[in-house]
């Protein structure tokens, strides 16, 4: 029973301190300067990626399909 004890606290102050070391380096970066390096511009498609990249054109062919409806609908 001791020996549970210990664990659950040891991992308990083991994820407390992960956490507050975490908060730490997200405090010390600028949100916009992040937010920038990640969407600068888009990746070139990867051979490895080619899931990713097929649900990601459909999604476009789809909103195209949507917009073209769109301005059909109209008169």
């Amino acid at each position: 029973m001791r020996t549970f004890l210990l664990l659950v606290l040891t991992v308990t102050a083991l994820y407390v301190w992960q956490r507050q070391g975490n908060d730490a380096v997200t405090a010390t970066k600028p949100r916009a300067e992040t937010a920038v390096a990640t969407r600068a511009a888009p990746r070139p498609v990867s051979e490895h990626d080619w899931a990713k990249h097929s649900i990601d054109r459909a999604h476009e062919v789809a909103n195209q399909v949507g917009e073209t409806r769109q301005q059909n609908e109209q008169p």
